[in-house]
């Protein structure tokens, strides 16, 4: 019974990879069309602050589609979701809002919750990737090494080759 379940989960997800990738040629397509007719029919009254605007909330979407298609191809051949492309597709979603953001509708308190919520996603992107913490614990053990007088590796270091071997 689990072998179909997985055989069906599998059929689904490749079903969202086509259509997913439908959309997203289309929008490409799309967007480039209305440039090039933009482009063709008057530059000055098509390329406006407000279309502008519009142009570059349609070309963010067609990147939140791509990392999410990206999402899907990965959870299809891995069979796990890889948790800094779905926080960096909610980044992307928040840019997006803030570029497209309409200051005259909303008030700021809506603009500062925007902006925790893109800070909580950035902190929690850092944390995952564990950039920030491997520097500051490497920062932390050299430091009390220096203290000690100790001349050793931190254990978060590794090597990715083998030591020369004495003759």
């Amino acid at each position: 019974m689990l072998k179909y379940v997985k055989i069906l989960q599998r059929g689904i997800i490749f079903l969202l990879l086509i259509v997913m990738s439908l959309i997203l040629l289309v929008s490409t397509v799309n967007i480039i069309m209305n440039v090039v007719l933009g482009a063709i029919t008057g530059p000055e009254t098509f390329f406006n602050a407000q279309r502008l605007q519009s142009l570059f909330g349609l070309f963010l979407i067609i990147l939140i589609g791509i990392e999410l298609l990206d999402t899907v191809k990965a959870f299809l051949e891995e069979e796990k979701i890889h948790v800094e492309v779905v926080l960096l597709v909610a980044m992307i979603a928040l840019a997006r809002k803030v570029i497209i953001w309409d200051f005259s509708e909303y008030e700021v308190q809506e603009l500062y919750g925007v902006a925790v919520m893109l800070l909580s996603l950035a902190v929690s992107y850092t944390l995952i990737k564990g950039t920030w913490v491997k520097s500051a614990l490497d920062s932390w053990f050299s430091s009390r090494k220096k203290k000690a007088g100790v001349v050793e590796e931190s254990p978060l270091e590794h090597r990715d080759f083998d030591p020369p071997k004495k003759l």
